[in-house]
């Protein structure tokens, strides 16, 4: 993956497309009350695998941490299922109770074996890993917290206040809430008007929140993008051509496909961010270099017409089987 360490101003010879460099609180976002770095860690792959079981070395996992914080990541995103509890706990013996780093978290999904997701929003199970939570963090207060899906089984309004009691008695600063629809979200609204941020799957190649983090974007509530790297959810074949596409637009703006995967982002979205994981530090510092750069409309429109030529209507899941991811 190549690197990018200043301003971007490289013409595309035959569209005349530019990308330009930002200032330093462009780089950044407003989160939960805390100024922010626009790309935060992702720590799903402080664990052994994607979110699941304890790594080899744990040192080693809580160093790569230390590190991405002392190069500049302020927001650290995790979730109890992550592990589970294994990411928060590795969170929380690496930086303790420290205030310059916003670590958010989110309850409301079961991890019942390494390939296994479910929904659990009762609020005495709410209660219960709030604490949990609280106590793997070692922190006093958790900065953001989401309800990480909503259960349809139960009242939202239960739900949701289950995160706003821990707000009043102060073990949460704000609340958030990922995946909703958009019927969800005018009811989080009603419920909960000081919402924080939202966060849901967004990338170049899975769109279908686009319109979601549009609205967010009117509204001014932050929308935070996971799964934002082309790769996840494609064909090798697919892969392979998309990334060759990527890769010369890039060359163009100075930036890797990766990275321009997340300039578009953040050019599309201005209110966005996104969660992005790597055990690569080097990976992790690029990822952050794309904060710096917006894209112009004619880079965004040939980006999108590359995965509109290469991968069509195929349907993207980023749970795709691993060996065709």
């Amino acid at each position: 993956m190549g690197t990018h360490t200043g301003s971007v101003g490289t013409a595309h010879a035959e569209t005349g497309s530019q990308a330009r460099g930002v200032t330093q609180g462009e780089r950044e976002i407003e989160l939960a009350g805390h100024r922010v770095s626009r790309v935060g860690f992702g720590a799903a792959r402080l664990t052994a695998g994607d979110g699941w079981g304890e790594p080899a070395d744990p040192a080693a996992a809580k160093d790569l941490l230390l590190a991405a914080v002392e190069a500049g990541f302020t927001y650290v995103d995790t979730a109890d299922a992550l592990g589970p509890g294994v990411s928060e706990r590795l969170i929380g013996e690496a930086l303790g109770n420290r205030d310059d780093v916003l670590v958010a978290t989110k309850v409301g999904m079961l991890r019942p074996a390494a390939d296994a997701w479910g929904v659990l929003g009762r609020p005495d199970y709410l209660r219960q890993q709030i604490h949990l939570s609280l106590q793997r963090l070692r922190r006093d207060r958790i900065d953001l917290l989401y309800l990480h899906r909503i259960d349809p089984a139960v009242p939202l309004a239960d739900q949701l206040g289950v995160l706003q009691e821990a707000r009043d008695r102060g073990d949460v600063g704000a609340i958030g809430v990922s995946e909703p629809s958009a019927a969800q979200l005018d009811e989080v609204l009603t419920l909960e008007p000081s919402l924080a941020a939202v966060q849901s799957l967004l990338s170049v190649v899975a769109r279908q929140n686009g319109e979601l983090a549009a609205r967010l974007d009117r509204l001014g509530i932050p929308f935070v993008a996971y799964w934002p790297l082309v790769g996840r959810g494609l064909k090798s074949e697919q892969k392979a051509l998309l990334f060759a596409e990527l890769g010369r637009i890039g060359d163009t703006v100075g930036l890797s496909a990766h990275q321009l995967s997340l300039a578009w982002i953040f050019s599309v979205y201005p209110h966005a961010a996104a969660v992005a994981g790597s055990r690569s530090l080097i990976h992790l510092v690029q990822n952050q270099q794309a904060a710096g750069v917006r894209l112009d409309s004619c880079v965004v429109s040939e980006v999108e017409a590359a995965v509109a030529a290469i991968v069509g209507d195929t349907p993207f899941d980023p749970r795709f089987p691993k060996e065709h991811a």
